[in-house]
């Protein structure tokens, strides 16, 4: 058996990825903003930009998951179908009668006020007989009519009926149309780590090595949630640089701040919650129930929110072992003072689960400090649990030899 199933035939895997191609540099072009412009994702074409002057840049977007030999995207030959389908698709533009451009003068009106780039990860090709035409008839080494030579050449050699219909609509434009059109043609070819550019705009903006996927991840994940509620309210997706400093200045202001940035790492919660030490020191005074999943789930996060947070920052160099010990001699005294008010001068009894229980509820109370800078209540609370997890600090009167 060879070939593709029909599964494999209908995936919309290239197709996803096509989209997510065209929102990220959507995204890269808001990242990239200056006074004055307005980015829009699907409204004017597939990405467009609106200058100052009155003037739009229109995108058309093209990705390919096929590769080459090395691994790379396949180059844009010279009779792809989605350099004609984009270029078929702006000269139908240009003289769409529904929009009252049925005659020259305002085909040539609209091409003042338009101009036109295919973008795709597509590499570029030294053997594109049409780039290398535009590329010269732009340098005005190449009059327009040997252009329009060369692209009916390219059209009497191939065996595709649809490229030729394509070919026909490039063909079929007024002569001073087509060359205004061809002036305001360009291509932005090769450009197959999108993300990487978002990132490497947002790293342009003086943030921080350590705090860029920080910035990235934020302002992906609000400008998905924003155009979603556009979409879903009719309204169409356009960000001004004015709108977009207002919504999402603050993530990059938070990022230059030399203030810690607290992470919501996704936690990965131990196989058997009830294993951990702090858990069972909860559980043993009665905090907790034994079969509190829900309980131990939740305390567990707090305890993984201050620890891997702490790590990033001892990895990142925003603070350092020095300023960690701080925090837990801090702690420590915390507790101590309680738990040696709760038992100093008094035997153990049964009754001391109660003392213990109030000791956790003044220290949840709490917030701790890392760096002169005071850690949110939640992570404060994790803080505890780390310690009496190790275990450094205790509840019960006899926690050292129940737990160490």
């Amino acid at each position: 058996m060879s070939g593709k199933s029909r599964i494999d035939t209908t995936s919309a895997d290239d197709k996803s990825i096509g989209f997510d191609y065209q929102y990220y540099y959507f995204l890269n072009e808001l990242l990239n903003l200056k006074t004055g412009q307005v980015v829009g994702l699907e409204v004017l074409d597939d990405v467009h930009i609106e200058r100052p002057d009155g003037t739009n840049l229109l995108v058309q977007l093209k990705h390919t998951i096929q590769t080459n030999a090395q691994g790379a995207p396949i180059n844009l030959t010279t009779m792809d179908s989605d350099l004609w389908k984009s270029i078929s698709n702006w000269c139908k533009l240009i003289i769409d009668p529904a929009d009252g451009r049925s005659s020259v003068k305002s085909q040539l009106d609209f091409l003042k006020h338009n101009s036109f780039l295919l973008a795709s990860n597509k590499s570029g090709n030294k053997k594109n007989a049409l780039l290398i035409s535009v590329e010269a008839f732009q340098a005005s080494t190449k009059s327009h009519t040997a252009l329009l030579a060369e692209i009916s050449a390219l059209k009497s050699k191939s065996n595709d009926k649809v490229i030729s219909r394509y070919i026909d609509d490039v063909l079929s434009l007024d002569g001073a149309v087509s060359e205004t059109f061809f002036r305001n043609l360009s291509f932005a070819l090769g450009k197959d780590k999108i993300i990487a550019s978002c990132k490497a705009s947002i790293a342009e903006k003086q943030i921080n090595p350590s705090r860029i996927d920080d910035v990235f991840h934020a302002i992906d994940s609000e400008v998905r949630q924003d155009s979603y509620a556009a979409v879903k309210a009719g309204q169409k997706i356009t960000i001004s640089f004015d709108e977009f400093t207002q919504r999402y200045r603050r993530h990059f202001d938070k990022a230059r701040s030399s203030g810690l940035l607290f992470r919501k790492f996704p936690p990965v919660l131990p196989d058997n919650l009830l294993n951990q030490t702090f858990i069972k020191q909860l559980v043993d005074i009665n905090d907790i129930s034994e079969d509190s999943l829900e309980l131990h789930s939740k305390f567990t996060t707090r305890r993984l929110y201050f620890r891997n947070n702490v790590e990033r920052w001892m990895q990142d160099g925003d603070i350092t072992q020095s300023d960690l010990d701080d925090l837990e001699d801090d702690a420590s005294v915390m507790w101590e003072g309680k738990f040696l008010r709760a038992y100093s001068g008094r035997q153990s009894t049964e009754d001391e689960r109660a003392s213990a229980r109030a000791i956790v509820g003044d220290l949840r109370q709490r917030k701790l400090s890392l760096a002169s800078q005071e850690l949110p209540l939640t992570m404060s609370n994790g803080g505890f649990y780390d310690l009496s997890n190790r275990p450094v600090i205790g509840w019960l009167s006899d926690w050292k030899d129940r737990y160490k």
